[in-house]
């Protein structure tokens, strides 16, 4: 072999070991599709959009905000979840294997999803999207379902399956709740901002919150109390019990 081959052969190596470098710094290998499309979905984990929250045993909560004209990647849920939603938008939402839906969300509304599907939301109004996606990770255990149905009686729910439980809290200044008896665990969330006061069964005294809109707050047993408005705008909040 000349020298000449020689050196032709050490550049083609060389070339080709850099193309390799650069394919492991991107994380991929040459033959492997772009993540966060369609037939190369992401993670929940990796959607940058859907940011950590909260999470227990029992649920994992993600902050969720699409700034208008923006969209998420393609990316998979693999547990059932519950979308509350916490800004009015205009949404495009893509599904693998289902119709394209263009839908209007509201500020307060509850839905609810089975896993596993494939989508994504292209915000597609003029303001930004902006939701908390509640993950339904083990189910507690321990908690009499027929003790559950006393509460019912009094106020109905505003979604129910075999998975959870979720009722409204509306409250105008000076309004309050009865005093009433969650028995399974679950969150307490703020859809709106507010001042809020919370007599416990038990205690002394009342607790005083100010609550920015998204708070969550995790209740982990059985507890009976009422919530009233002290402040000067409406408060409006829900109650997400775990079966």
């Amino acid at each position: 072999m000349t020298q000449q081959s020689i050196m032709r052969k050490r550049n083609e190596l060389v070339a080709l070991s850099a193309l390799f470098a650069l394919c492991l710094a991107a994380g991929g290998t040459l033959s492997q599709k772009p993540a966060g499309t369609a037939d190369s979905p992401v993670e929940l984990s990796g959607e940058p959009r859907h940011h950590p929250k909260f999470e227990n045993e029992f649920v994992r909560v993600l902050d969720v905000t699409v700034p208008a004209g923006d969209a998420t990647l393609w990316h998979v849920h693999r547990r059932d979840n519950v979308v509350i939603t916490l800004a009015d938008a205009n949404l495009r939402i893509e599904t693998v294997d289902a119709a394209t839906a263009e839908v209007q969300w509201k500020l307060g509304d509850v839905n609810f999803r089975k896993a596993t599907y494939v989508h994504r939301a292209i915000n597609i109004g003029t303001t930004s999207f902006h939701n908390l996606t509640i993950e339904l990770l083990e189910p507690p255990v321990g908690f009499s379902e027929s003790s559950v149905l006393k509460e019912t009686i009094a106020r109905q729910p505003i979604l129910e399956n075999e998975r959870v439980r979720v009722y409204r809290v509306s409250l105008e200044p000076g309004q309050s709740t009865t005093m009433h008896t969650h028995f399974l665990p679950g969150l307490g969330i703020a859809v709106t901002s507010g001042k809020i006061e919370v007599t416990t069964e038990g205690k002394t005294r009342p607790d005083r919150l100010t609550l920015p809109a998204g708070d969550v707050r995790w209740r982990a047993g059985q507890v009976t109390h009422q919530i009233k408005n002290v402040g000067r705008t409406r408060f409006e909040g829900v109650d997400l019990e775990l079966k």
